[in-house]
């Protein structure tokens, strides 16, 4: 396990005594939907670059919105 500070520990164990887990479980189970959320961004970003998108503010200047 790693060391992490008194503050931080507490507040984890209290984040995984409320979600019903033990503090493994609850550590893989938000890595993962951390991991999920980065790989979500990476995925919009990528798709905000493709050729021929339209950026949310070109839309507001071509139609006044």
């Amino acid at each position: 396990m790693i060391e992490l500070p008194a503050p931080i520990e507490s507040r984890l164990m209290e984040a995984a005594r409320l979600a019903g887990l033990n503090v493994p479980a609850f550590l893989d189970n938000l890595l993962s939907e951390y991991l999920e959320d980065a790989l979500d961004v990476k995925a919009a970003e990528l798709a905000l670059k493709e050729e021929g998108e339209v950026s949310h503010q070109e839309l507001k200047a071509k139609y006044g919105l």
